[in-house]
């Protein structure tokens, strides 16, 4: 009895889940009832399903991949005519492979300095085997233990990041970087209204993968402007994934070996 009331109990959740509250369950002792013409069944919602804008973030979204190319650019200047920052981050990884490499640039120049600093360096993880440095500069390579390297892939699934998204429209369906994506664009708000300035460019644009809600293309464009000193603050970002699951070849340079 108590096995029958457990499936009684299922199919009544699932003919709620399906909106037939009004089709009567037989059993033993119920007779057989007929759905009458006063019957009232539950009205579908009708229209078109909203386009979802909300993209997974973006360690989610390469997590999914097999393999990949991504650049991640950030550029600012201002407020002085002089300062400007420069960052350019260039990831590629395989699955495949079990291989990633990334190459990090960095320009920038202060208000305290005279001269830019940079920095352009490289990192190559290949199994359990590492490789960092540069040309310039001499080559670093050590190996790891698998304890090590699940410690260190753990602490880099707790850091992730979702680019900024405010009240985005839905453009249309497009092709981009190969992909079926959705194009969204939308205003960052509120720019401005903190300290007065007036703003001369806000403008973002983002691509959803139909399959998958990542970010294949993102990019943000503001600026703003005091009109009192003339001073100008811009900030433009841009997020581009490429070869998405293609033949992706990672290896060490010639100059890093054990």
């Amino acid at each position: 009895m108590n096995t029958r009331r457990a499936a009684l109990s299922l199919v009544l959740a699932i003919c709620l889940s399906l909106a037939c509250s009004s089709v009567t369950i037989v059993t033993e002792s119920t007779p057989v009832t007929s759905v009458t013409d006063s019957t009232q069944v539950p009205s579908l919602p009708t229209g078109p399903t909203p386009i979802p804008s909300d993209p997974v973030s973006i360690r989610e979204g390469l997590a999914s991949l097999n393999s990949y190319s991504l650049v991640i650019e950030s550029n600012s200047s201002g407020p002085s005519q002089t300062e400007y920052s420069k960052v350019r981050m260039e990831i590629q990884d395989s699955k495949d492979q079990d291989a990633t490499s990334t190459h990090y640039v960095t320009n920038q120049l202060t208000a305290d300095e005279s001269e830019p600093s940079t920095t352009d360096s490289y990192a190559y993880s290949i199994g359990n085997a590492q490789c960092s440095g540069s040309d310039a500069d001499e080559w670093t390579y050590t190996t790891i233990t698998p304890q090590t390297k699940e410690m260190q892939d753990l602490f880099s699934e707790m850091m992730d990041i979702l680019p900024l998204i405010d009240n985005p429209t839905y453009v249309g369906s497009e092709t981009m970087n190969g992909i079926m994506t959705n194009h969204f664009t939308f205003r960052v708000g509120g720019l401005g209204l903190q300290s007065g300035v007036e703003v001369t460019a806000n403008q973002g644009d983002y691509w959803l993968a139909q399959d998958g809600q990542y970010i294949v293309k993102y990019q943000l464009v503001a600026e703003t402007v005091d009109t009192a000193t003339q001073a100008k603050v811009h900030v433009d970002v841009l997020i581009d994934l490429t070869n998405i699951n293609q033949s992706v070849d990672i290896s060490f340079p010639v100059g890093c070996a054990p």
